[in-house]
């Protein structure tokens, strides 16, 4: 979405960034530059765990959704 202007963020678990790395150049991109990494597992977390890890990371989604898109 970034290369037609639109912002976004990638929010991927750790042991995926090498695939997330990997995979960029294929779609154009030298690296995806709103990439937020939050810890593994996030499947097994409870409803609280998940706000809690939400909580710790909306700020830094939201600079990436805003920063030099204004």
């Amino acid at each position: 979405m970034e290369a037609y202007g639109v912002p976004s963020s990638l929010i991927i678990t750790e042991p995926f960034a090498p695939i997330v790395a990997a995979f960029a150049p294929t779609v154009g991109m030298a690296e995806y530059a709103s990439t937020i990494m939050v810890p593994h597992r996030v499947a097994t977390m409870d409803d609280d765990d998940l706000r809690k890890l939400a909580d710790s990371v909306v700020d830094e989604v939201i600079a990436c959704l805003t920063i030099n898109h204004r």
